[in-house]
């Protein structure tokens, strides 16, 4: 499916900025963005300064920096707030299309404040569920009654975030697109080239022929659920010496949570495989038997997509998100939240069973064609902006 590219009529070009917490909302922002590109939109990213600025200025897009952090911090705060709204003023954009948790919420306030005319936030994973604690939950519901109640559209992309949505009284009903997730699977596929880099990419990781690898990718911060599964590899490794996990991520300095240098030696020292920061996940994903994602919240998370497309099965936490990928007992297994011995029991059980992982994986790269194209993706996006422009007359 390939996204519509006719344009909207309009007396002027469409000005659209995308709000990013992380520098890495603009490669991911591409297959949205380059459509409105070829349309003669006006694109621009408001997100903190990054190497993926070159990658918006190759494809004739801005780049402008924020200061806003992750965590609560007044001075970047203060300095984020101000480089939003002299954007939102000299701009003026016609659509503001916001991400991300603390910096969607500040710029939807703020592009409420300027008279943005559309405002649009996108749901990739919310800080709380229908099973969070009923005071924070209430909070947490409320903060985000407030900041989307002048909103034209919240977009999710996982069901569970649609029904804690409306279910908490946090979004109107008719406020919220359903718009799922995907990936490029042209990148992300099995053959010949996926085999040599499966044995390339081994030998480069040091690994045996009969270890294990559980990979897993993401920011390296607490609510990820990376010091658990750094204890359940340690204590799956004690009693399979075959199991092994390599994570591909860097230490996330904007986040209270980062994990600190000494969980990292400690985790190094019990044979996790720390990459950081990778170009070539691809090569990874052929490496690895398992892809394993022991995250806290998730949206629709890219990672167990991925993976899936590779034809690996998959082990992840028993959260929203995760558990509209992996679906035991049909193409992975789901282990509690938080639970290091847990995950360990499922990373031990998926070592010991190399014909399920087989299985597994042929049906996940099968599903993967059928559920996580992108380019299905693309249009649900580019529908709710042609529709709101002609509700606000600006087509």
């Amino acid at each position: 499916m390939v996204a519509n590219s006719s344009a909207p009529v309009a007396e002027e070009r469409i000005r659209i900025a995308h709000v990013w917490s992380h520098d890495l909302g603009i490669p991911a922002s591409m297959p949205f963005v380059i459509p409105l590109v070829e349309r003669g939109w006006d694109v621009s990213f408001i997100c903190p300064p990054g190497e993926n600025a070159a990658i918006a200025a190759q494809r004739g897009m801005r780049a402008h920096p924020l200061a806003l952090r992750r965590d609560f911090h007044p001075p970047s705060d203060l300095v984020g707030a101000a480089q939003l709204l002299r954007h939102f003023r000299g701009e003026r954009p016609h659509i503001v299309h916001t991400h991300a948790f603390k910096t969607g919420h500040l710029a939807r306030v703020l592009a409420y404040a300027t008279r943005v005319p559309i405002v649009i936030h996108t749901v990739h994973g919310q800080p709380y569920s229908l099973e969070t604690p009923a005071l924070r939950r209430r909070v947490l519901a409320a903060i985000e009654w407030l900041v989307s109640v002048r909103g034209d559209a919240v977009l999710v992309q996982g069901e569970e975030d649609r029904r804690t949505l409306v279910e908490t009284g946090a979004v109107r009903p008719e406020l919220i697109t359903w718009i799922g997730n995907g990936i490029d699977l042209r990148r992300f596929e099995l053959g010949p080239a996926s085999e040599r880099d499966r044995i390339e990419a081994r030998t480069e990781l040091g690994l045996s022929g009969d270890e294990v690898l559980f990979l897993s990718a993401g920011r390296l911060v607490r609510e990820k659920g990376f010091l658990e599964l750094f204890e359940a590899a340690a204590r799956a490794r004690r009693q399979d010496r075959r199991v092994r996990l390599a994570v591909a991520g860097d230490v996330d300095t904007g986040k209270m949570d980062a994990l600190d240098p000494a969980a990292l030696a400690a985790a190094r020292a019990a044979g996790v495989l720390l990459l950081g920061r990778r170009s070539d996940m691809t090569r990874l994903y052929a490496a690895s038997d398992v892809v394993v994602l022991a995250s806290w919240r998730e949206g629709l998370p890219r990672v167990l997509m991925e993976g899936a497309a590779m034809g690996k099965p998959l082990l992840a936490s028993d959260v929203r998100g995760c558990r509209e990928v992996v679906r035991p007992p049909h193409n992975g297994l789901l282990a509690p939240v938080g639970d290091a011995p847990g995950l360990a029991r499922a990373m031990l059980e998926l070592a010991a069973d190399a014909a399920r992982r087989a299985v597994w994986g042929a049906d996940n790269a099968r599903e993967a064609r059928e559920r996580y194209d992108i380019r299905a993706v693309v249009p649900r996006v580019l529908a709710v902006y042609d529709r709101l422009l002609r509700e606000k007359g600006l087509a």
